[in-house]
C-alpha cells in the first residue's frame, strides 16, 4: 500500500503551476498576508518592510461545470527593518507564514466567481536588531503563534474584483486575539498596454483584542512593467492603519504610507 502511495504523489505533483500571476486565484492586492517579494520604505517611522515568499498552485483541476479547482502552497515572511543610514538594517522582527490552500475558479448566475481556503500557521520572532548593550531584546521577547482557517470569495466585473471573507483563529498564543476576523475589500488590474498597467487594492479588516474590536486599513497602488509574460516589476505605494501586523506587537496602533517594489511573477 505505502509503496502505491509513493509512485502516486511523484505523478499527482507532475504538473504544477509555479507562477502566482496563473494561479486560480489572484493573491488580494491590498491583503497584508499575501505572497510577496519586495521591499518598501515607511515614510516618518525610520522602518522598511522586506517580504520574501510564494503561493504556489501544486495541480489545478477541471471540473465538470466548465470551473477548475487546485491545490496550493503558501510560505513566506514579513520583516520588520529601520534604518542607520550606511546601508545598514537592522532586522527587528520576522513573522513567518506557511499553510496550504485549496481555491476555485468559474461562473456562478454567469459571474465571474473565485474562491480560496487557506490553513495556516503564523508564528513572530525578535530579532537582533532590537538588542541592546547588554544582548538583552527589548522588548521582550515572548512566543507568538496562532493557527488559523480562512475563506474568502470574490466576484469580478472587469477590472474589478470584489471579495470578502472570514478568518478563523482556533488557536492562539497568547490568547488575547479574538478568534473571528471578518474582511472586505477590491482590487482592480487596469492594462494600459501591452506591457504597463496600474494594479490597486484596498482591504478593511476587525480585528480584536480582548473581545474590543478595532478596523485594519490597508491600501496598495502602483505601476506594473512587465518583462515578460508572467513576470514583472511592480513600483508602489503602500498605506496602512490598525493593529501591527507583527505578532510580536499586536498590541501596537500603527498607521504609515510608503513606497517600494515588488517582484511580481
Amino acid at each position: 500500500m505505502y509503496k502505491k502511495m509513493l509512485f502516486w504523489i511523484p505523478l499527482f505533483f507532475f504538473n504544477s503551476s509555479i507562477s502566482n500571476s496563473a494561479a486560480l486565484f489572484r493573491p488580494l492586492t491590498a491583503n497584508t498576508f499575501e505572497p510577496r517579494i519586495g521591499s518598501f520604505y515607511q515614510f516618518g517611522t525610520g522602518k522598511v518592510r522586506l517580504d520574501i515568499g510564494a503561493s504556489f498552485d501544486l495541480r489545478q483541476f477541471d471540473l465538470p461545470d466548465s470551473g477548475k479547482a487546485a491545490v496550493g502552497a503558501d510560505f513566506f515572511t514579513f520583516t520588520r527593518l529601520r534604518t542607520e543610514g550606511n546601508f545598514k538594517f537592522p532586522v527587528e522582527n520576522s513573522d513567518y507564514y506557511f499553510g496550504v490552500n485549496g481555491s476555485y475558479a468559474g461562473k456562478i448566475s454567469g459571474i465571474d466567481f473565485s474562491g480560496r481556503v487557506r490553513l495556516a500557521h503564523i508564528s513572530s520572532h525578535l530579532a537582533d536588531g532590537l538588542a541592546k548593550g547588554d544582548s538583552l531584546l527589548n522588548p521582550k521577547a515572548f512566543v507568538y503563534s496562532r493557527e488559523f482557517l480562512e475563506l474568502c470569495g470574490a466576484v469580478t466585473l472587469k477590472p474589478i474584483r470584489i471579495y470578502a471573507g472570514l478568518n478563523y483563529v482556533f488557536s492562539t498564543k497568547p490568547k488575547n486575539p479574538n478568534p473571528l476576523i471578518p474582511q472586505l475589500g477590491a482590487d482592480a488590474l487596469f492594462p494600459l498596454n501591452s506591457w504597463v498597467k496600474i494594479l490597486a487594492g484596498y482591504d478593511f479588516k476587525l480585528e480584536g483584542i480582548d473581545g474590543v474590536y478595532t478596523g485594519v486599513n490597508s491600501a496598495q497602488a502602483g505601476i506594473l512593467f512587465m518583462t515578460s509574460e508572467n513576470a514583472g516589476i511592480l513600483l508602489t505605494m503602500y498605506g496602512f492603519s490598525g493593529k501591527s501586523i507583527h505578532g510580536m506587537f499586536f498590541k501596537d496602533y500603527d498607521s504609515y504610507t510608503g513606497f517600494g517594489f515588488q517582484l511580481f511573477f
